[in-house]
């Protein structure tokens, strides 16, 4: 199969699986209020209603299973198309998410119960996290190798503390309707701004402004640094590194992230398929070439891949209907993976729905059923809930352990973590503060009040 093929196949993969999804959360048709209309020279509006159409950036994980394969001769019978499919093996979407906004610092819950960053891409791999805890869990409690078909086996290292790992059958693909915001993107690339509601609709009427980088004071375009999203110059910052920077992260040292690493081995991408902004040498710059100048050959090298596929609310296929001026950017998120009973729609970083407390008034977390699968807390106990099954005592003993705690005992992924950090294009990495990260699995946040 060759790269497009591969492109459009795993592309495809992503969009039916979006399109099969209710319509809860999705981009639709709203009503701009009146007073972000345009007005006419007289100072009155120029229309009673006005509907912006929104448009969002569709992200999903794909696993291909290259063990299922038929040669063409052994089923001279079918279609040359089905044969090529079974060729190429399965591919099943496990995740995927959409979404543009990102929470500004003031937004922060201390609590771990709602998503800081709200990009597609980010949604997508947090969706990816509940689907290998949930095939962990499946695994553990199957006490076979086999484990009922879960795509983990234990792994082969032989050390004291024994991990699981993917099986050596399947790869793992990123699928992204347009580039990643950050270094991967043309200088073309519009932008989205940390607000919602009437500030997205007031968004569309207005040029988009520049993304923010980690430093100020430095107007440069330096290929490569690192960058804050999102990019609005008198919007209050954010603590979220963009797409493309996270994203090299994920390549470097796995999706499975510092806390599935105590008992998962490094998940690496065997590729990105992109579909606008596509600009092959960015993306492989930011996501393959800084990763091994930074911590040398052998990592960080993923396929780069083009798709045309249309994902029909991408920005770009909202322009083929209606003129830029009637588009907006989606308000809501909508994350799914693969064994969810439904996808789950998310506004401002929380559950749909939700009523939420402002972060600074917040005295306790989110209800279990008022936050979503994917926010930082229910990881961590659905970590938790895995871990028991594993019988980690060591772990397991301390109940008043922190999230943040949990993950620095992955010690060889903290380490591999630190190098990379160290280096000179990840040096300006804003990490996220302990009072982000010093809570519970029951929701306890040892912050009482947030600095």
């Amino acid at each position: 199969m060759d790269s497009d093929t591969l492109g459009s196949r795993i592309a495809s993969c992503v969009i039916d699986q979006y399109n099969a999804l209710p319509k809860t959360g999705k981009p639709t048709a709203k009503t701009v209020p009146l007073s972000l209309l345009p007005t006419s020279s007289t100072g009155v509006s120029t229309s009673v209603r006005k509907q912006k159409h929104e448009w969002t950036v569709l992200a999903g994980f794909v696993i291909h299973d290259t063990t299922n394969t038929t040669t063409t001769s052994d089923k001279k019978s079918q279609q040359s198309q089905k044969d090529e499919t079974k060729e190429a093996g399965e591919f099943q979407c496990v995740a995927l998410g959409t979404g543009l906004k990102c929470q500004h610092r003031n937004q922060l819950s201390r609590f771990g119960d709602s998503l800081h960053d709200c990009h597609a891409e980010v949604i997508a791999r947090r969706a990816l996290l509940v689907f290998f805890i949930q095939q962990l869990h499946q695994l553990i409690l199957s006490q076979s190798k086999d484990g009922c078909n879960s795509i983990f086996e234990k792994a082969s290292t032989g050390d004291s503390n024994q991990r699981f790992a993917l099986r050596p059958c399947l790869r793992l693909y990123l699928y992204t309707s347009q580039c990643p915001c950050g270094s991967a993107s043309p200088n073309t690339e519009p932008d989205t701004d940390a607000d919602s509601g009437a500030g997205a609709a007031a968004s569309a009427l207005a040029p988009a402004p520049k993304r923010r980088k980690t430093n100020p004071n430095d107007c440069s375009e330096i290929s490569g640094s690192v960058q804050l999203k999102p990019g609005r110059a008198d919007s209050i910052p954010t603590l979220s590194m963009s797409c493309s920077d996270k994203i090299a992260r994920w390549n470097a040292l796995g999706v499975q992230g510092g806390l599935l690493s105590n008992i998962l081995e490094p998940v690496h991408m065997a590729g990105i398929v992109v579909g606008d902004l596509f600009n092959h040498d960015l993306i492989d710059h930011a996501l393959n070439q800084r990763i091994t100048a930074s911590v040398g050959a052998g990592k960080g090298q993923c396929e780069i891949l083009c798709t045309s596929e249309p994902f029909e609310r991408s920005q770009s296929e909202m322009l083929k209907r209606y003129e830029p001026d009637d588009i907006i950017t989606a308000d809501a998120s909508v994350y799914w993976y693969a064994g969810a009973k439904s996808s789950v729609a998310l506004v401002n970083g929380s559950k749909q729905g939700a009523k939420v407390v402002k972060a600074k008034l917040a005295t306790a977390c989110q209800p279990p059923k008022q936050r979503s699968e994917i926010c930082k807390l229910s990881l961590f106990a659905m970590y938790r809930t895995t871990l028991a099954q594993y019988t980690r005592s060591d772990d397991l003993e301390d109940t008043q352990i922190t999230y943040r705690q949990a993950k620095a005992r992955a010690s060889d992924y903290q380490k591999s973590k630190a190098e990379l950090l160290s280096t000179d294009d990840f040096s300006g990495w804003v990490k996220c503060p302990p009072i982000y990260e010093s809570f519970t699995a029951d929701g306890i946040s040892i912050h009482l009040n947030p600095s």
